[in-house]
């Protein structure tokens, strides 16, 4: 009911939509609204764009650092005889 009374239509219409393709992305979200409202950071409804900047923060927040490591062969290979 929080989020009803702080995000405009289009804007719950984009978060169901994200919660149906990322459901943990979209409860992050739900949550930090919550709090937002809560301590009574958010004055006026929240529109779409300002939920895309919401959205980008947390992706930022969560975005996974992905590292490839190599495993080199030592110099003495056995394949050349």
């Amino acid at each position: 009911s929080i989020l009803s009374q702080v995000l405009d239509q289009q804007a719950r219409a984009r978060l169901n939509t994200i919660a149906v393709a990322k459901p943990e992305k979209a409860k992050m979200v739900e949550n930090m609204l919550c709090q937002m409202a809560q301590s009574g950071q958010i004055q006026n409804k929240i529109g779409e764009q300002q939920l895309k900047s919401l959205l980008e923060r947390v992706s930022e927040q969560t975005a996974k650092k992905t590292t490839v490591k190599f495993k080199r062969r030592g110099l003495d290979d056995s394949d050349e005889d």
